[in-house]
């Protein structure tokens, strides 16, 4: 099941990514169990989805900022 849903996630990710650019996805393969980073590139919003349990959760949409950052200047 993890294969399929990892096949699945993939194939959004080409097809996403060749839909006017506006939305990028990065796969985080954490021992088996990791999730997708989904960010909108126009709104400069991000959220995270992962898989438990056979359903798909994600997080709200929140904003990236310069001060979501821990730059020490």
């Amino acid at each position: 099941m993890k294969k399929i849903l990892m096949i699945m996630l993939l194939t959004f990710t080409t097809m996403t990514n060749a839909d006017e650019e506006r939305y990028t996805m990065i796969a985080e393969p954490v021992n088996d169990k990791g999730g997708i980073w989904i960010i909108d590139n126009e709104t400069n919003e991000t959220k995270y989805c992962w898989e438990f349990e056979f359903q798909i959760n994600c997080t709200y949409w929140y904003t990236l900022d310069k001060h979501n950052r821990n730059d020490k200047r």
